[in-house]
């Protein structure tokens, strides 16, 4: 896989550089034609050689893009689960243009971390966790997480209750079979029990809305990609057809979006009823108004109970959630697996 790897010890620095330029390609930047890639190293438990690489995807919506640090935490908690931590990272940007060796003065620079991934980094790693910004041409300029975000708001300071229970979590460490399979799956069509099933597998990071969300694309390749809803105490969220997206652009490059498969719940009937459905937010119809390969894809929304629903992409809009009504009863069809 492109967008992960374990290993039984730390990649050296030249191996990493190696994967940030084989990554170079797939990112989707129409509109700045800057190549941006990146590589967490990532810890679960006391293994912390997990390795989950991402890519930029812009969208006409300046705003809605995701930056390959974020694609990088999309791929780490979409594959690794909620505890998982950063303790390593590597960004690479340069003109997509460039190659390796270029006399271009952008192909020495080491570009930096901007400041909303700055803030989202800060939420899944220590203050002494080093950051390393990599030219083209090889060059690496170093910092840490305290010096490059001093005093970071995170979940820690916003809801210290929950991040010490999350702390206190012992998981049991994934196999690569385990992380692949919460990523990407290829190679058969599923069945509406096999995508239900993914689906319930996955952990959204939810510390703000106790509601968690996951989606499943599937892909004009034939591939089935999924993400989480990944929230952050500054609400620089990730949505999470934003982390399917970005997981399914550093693994393939661009694909078009045959359907999507959606499940919210929340931790329990207080913070969602478990016949409710989330539809899909704006910005992520704004996203697979992009990459959908038509405006009349399915959208199959699943609840807690095992109920499905499914209405046509272009009729998503009618159902935005909001505060006074974050989900719905649609039109329940039942589940059957």
């Amino acid at each position: 896989m492109k967008v992960f790897k374990k290993t039984s010890k730390p990649l050296s620095q030249e191996e990493i550089v190696e994967w940030l330029r084989e990554l170079r390609g797939n990112p989707y930047v129409p509109s700045s034609g800057f190549d941006v890639t990146s590589v967490f190293r990532v810890k679960v438990g006391d293994e912390d050689t997990y390795y989950c690489a991402g890519t930029n995807v812009e969208n006409p919506h300046h705003r809605l893009s995701t930056h390959g640090e974020e694609g990088s935490i999309a791929a780490m908690v979409t594959g690794l689960g909620k505890h998982a931590q950063i303790v390593e990272g590597w960004v690479m940007g340069a003109p997509k243009k460039l190659i390796p060796g270029s006399d271009d003065p952008l192909a020495d620079n080491c570009v930096s971390c901007c400041g909303k991934c700055r803030q989202q980094i800060a939420g899944f790693a220590s203050p002494s966790v080093v950051m390393h910004s990599v030219s083209l041409n090889g060059a690496t300029k170093s910092t840490t997480v305290g010096d490059f975000l001093p005093d970071a708001f995170t979940f820690r300071d916003f809801a210290p209750e929950l991040t010490s229970a999350s702390a206190q979590q012992t998981d049991s460490v994934p196999t690569v079979s385990d992380v692949e399979s919460r990523l990407v799956r290829k190679g058969k069509e599923l069945s509406a029990n096999e995508i239900d099933q993914w689906l319930e597998s996955l952990e959204s990071f939810d510390l703000a809305s106790k509601q968690s969300q996951a989606v499943i694309l599937k892909l004009a390749n034939g591939a089935y990609v999924a993400g989480v809803k990944v929230e952050d105490a500054a609400y620089v969220s990730i949505d999470p057809v934003q982390s399917a997206m970005a997981i399914a652009q550093a693994e393939f490059g661009h694909q078009k979006v045959l359907e999507v498969h959606t499940l919210a719940k929340g931790r329990d009937e207080a913070a969602m009823a478990p016949e409710a459905f989330t539809p899909l937010s704006g910005s992520a119809i704004q996203v697979l108004g992009q990459f959908a390969a038509h405006a009349d894809i399915p959208v199959h929304m699943y609840n807690a109970a095992h109920e499905s629903r499914v209405i046509k992409l272009k009729d998503s809009a009618r159902y935005l959630p909001t505060f006074e009504r974050p989900s719905m009863p649609i039109g329940v069809e039942r589940f059957v697996g």
